[in-house]
């Protein structure tokens, strides 16, 4: 079992910390998933990365995870108005001075959180899995042992049993289309990259990452997944070649966008396809 440490200002390779706040485990030192993901699209994409202001989606992204994870602590700092549809209401006015406006909700969007929160928690296998002994959001910083770059993660949940759990809100969560999103948003990377650090700080290996999938649109369905060995495999690979070209583009302080040749362009494979078969059926003349 782990043993984290509460979070004391600074990040400290080799350990997990409690309670470390969100602006400063995105202004820490190492490279996160987020990052590996510039790389992959090219190491200027990561060198000249712009800091972003919290947007009203990413609000409402906190309060989700808040209401899945921490449901007794959303229910002290949070206030949904539901009934109110107008932020220029004097309901929605007096309620942000106590709880501040990233954590007033109004109308569709206190119905969206709420929603959410209540069908996870009618699933038995959800409400099991968020209910277990852990720890939430803890902060891990380690140097990967291949190029001795600092790496940086954060588990939405890590029981004391061994399973990472990262929440993962979904416009479709069924399997089909949440393979789909796996790949598109990389996700099989983040769950090797985790699973690799814990091993790194540990030397033991995770039991299980989950991803629990919840659709933001009702009804809210809920799914959860394992990935297979394949995906995870796959992962690996992708992670492990991103982190090598950061670690020569810290050596090196060459950051190279795109290839600077030429090339020949097709379409999407989709695009020809829907082609081809609107020859077949004689759609085109």
């Amino acid at each position: 079992m782990i043993h984290p440490t509460p979070y004391a200002g600074t990040a400290t390779p080799g350990a997990y910390l409690l309670d470390m706040p969100n602006a400063d485990y995105h202004g820490a030192d190492g490279v996160s998933k987020s990052g590996l993901d510039l790389v992959e699209r090219s190491p200027a994409h990561y060198r000249y990365r712009v800091s972003k202001s919290a947007t009203r989606g990413m609000e409402l992204g906190t309060a989700i995870h808040t209401a899945l994870l921490e449901p007794e602590r959303f229910a002290v700092e949070y206030m949904l108005l539901r009934d109110v549809k107008d932020r220029r209401a004097s309901e929605y006015k007096q309620a942000a001075k106590v709880y501040g406006s990233e954590c007033t909700l109004t109308g569709p969007e206190a119905d969206k959180v709420a929603g959410m929160q209540e069908a996870v928690y009618a699933n038995p296998h959800a409400r099991k899995l968020l209910e277990a002994e852990g720890w939430r959001e803890l902060s891990g910083f380690v140097r990967d042992p291949e190029t001795g770059i600092l790496c940086r993660h954060r588990p939405d949940l890590l029981t004391t049993s061994g399973t990472m759990v990262d929440l993962k809100k979904t416009q479709d969560a069924r399997p089909d289309a949440f393979s789909r999103a796996v790949y598109n948003y990389r996700y099989h990377v983040q769950a090797a990259f985790y699973m690799d650090q814990y091993f790194w700080m540990t030397g033991e290996r995770v039991e299980h990452f989950q991803f629990l999938a919840v659709e933001e649109e009702l009804p809210h369905g809920v799914k959860i997944y394992t990935l297979d060995d394949d995906a995870i495999a796959i992962g690996r690979e992708a992670y492990r070649a991103n982190l090598r070209a950061y670690a020569e583009c810290v050596e090196t302080a060459d950051w190279p966008c795109y290839d600077s040749e030429p090339e020949l362009l097709s379409l999407p494979g989709w695009a020809v396809a829907q082609y081809e078969n609107e020859l077949e059926d004689g759609g085109i003349i």
